[in-house]
């Protein structure tokens, strides 16, 4: 599979990496481990994993598969998500095996520090080849977090850092923090990018290009929507799916026609499927250093492996590039009218002030 330098960093990477928000990890190891032979078999070396996946138990079965590949795989970890503390303002409320948990955005430097060494214990690993800042925690200052994942790297704990789900105002003052520090610029940032959202475009994607940031590019799938999750044929959607703005009536109607009136015919030209081509024009955007793919069974680990290899023809990347952006998308569908107003005036204040 190609590989990719991130950034300036000295990590390579293959163009799919393997997601590690594996499902029920310890009723499905068997499949699980399958698939990750399968991926480490066809070149995605690359794992993307985080103490919330699972909440741990995903870092605990990927440190038993891991013992005696290590050298073979790399790892990247995620910080600054804690569940159980109270410290931080509350991200989402879930409920996990029976019971209630609040799930909160912690960055100071004792939480990352305590984040880091403890996926080092799950995963049975001495180093986290990137980690990145999960989400953005306003209580801390970002100069505190980088300050103390700087302090890991030295240690040998941490090889890259990086950053996930930031905005414009996030990654100015990354920027400026990184300049204080020895490690200098960061190696990554991680944002959603697909046919069906493009919005890392307007700013995260150009921003990371400029700086020779490496980008990776998460939810390629649009969370199973190009594939054919929200069609009238697949089965009814139970999860929290059904609050997503992208799931509703009205942008479902949008998405399935262009599924079906374009995508999939493109698909059956190439002989490969609609996550394959999906996957292939993510990574043919310039800029992405990698997609992450949540492959969870080896079917679809090896359908996923094809996009590594699939060169769109110009004319059919140009006629995905066109559909993504013509494509009638209204992102408030199915919130409150007060949500609704209050997004609209967030993003007028954006363009105001960009």
């Amino acid at each position: 599979m190609q590989t990719r330098l991130l950034g300036r960093s000295e990590l390579s990477l293959p163009v799919l990496v393997l997601g590690g928000l594996f499902r029920a990890p310890e009723t499905r190891r068997a499949e699980i481990e399958r698939a990750l032979d399968a991926a480490l078999d066809h070149g995605m070396c690359a794992i993307d994993t985080a103490p919330l996946y699972d909440f741990g138990a995903a870092e605990v079965l990927l440190g038993r598969w891991i013992a005696g590949r290590r050298e073979k795989v790399v790892l990247l970890g995620k910080v600054g998500l804690r569940w159980d503390r109270a410290e931080g303002d509350l991200f989402f409320e879930t409920h996990f095996e029976g019971k209630s948990r609040s799930v909160r955005k912690d960055s100071r430097p004792e939480s990352v520090r305590r984040d880091v060494e403890e996926s080092l214990v799950r995963l049975r690993t001495d180093h986290l080849d990137l980690v990145q800042i999960h989400q953005r925690d306003e209580r801390t200052r970002l100069v505190d977090t980088l300050g103390e994942l700087e302090r890991l790297r030295e240690a040998g704990k941490v090889h890259a850092v990086g950053v996930s789900n930031f905005e414009k105002k996030d990654l100015i003052e990354a920027e400026a923090a990184t300049a204080t520090l020895r490690a200098g610029a960061l190696a990554s940032v991680q944002s959603s990018l697909s046919l069906i959202d493009r919005r890392a475009e307007s700013f995260v994607l150009p921003w990371a290009q400029e700086r020779g940031c490496g980008f990776l590019a998460y939810s390629p799938l649009a969370r199973g929507l190009l594939v054919g999750r929200g069609s009238s044929a697949a089965s009814p959607i139970q999860d929290s799916r059904l609050q997503d703005p992208m799931f509703q009536p009205g942008n479902l109607r949008a998405i399935n026609a262009a599924v079906e009136g374009v995508l999939q015919k493109m698909a059956d030209r190439y002989g490969v499927s609609l996550s394959t081509l999906a996957l292939a024009w993510v990574v043919a955007q310039p800029g992405v250093t990698s997609a992450l793919v949540g492959a969870q069974t080896e079917a679809q680990v090896l359908d996923a492996v094809q996009a590594g290899t699939l060169c769109l023809d110009p004319p059919d990347k140009a006629v995905l590039d066109s559909l993504s952006q013509t494509l009638q998308i209204d992102r408030s569908e199915g919130r409150p009218l007060v949500e609704r107003v209050k997004g609209r005036l967030r993003r007028l204040a954006a363009r105001f002030l960009s």
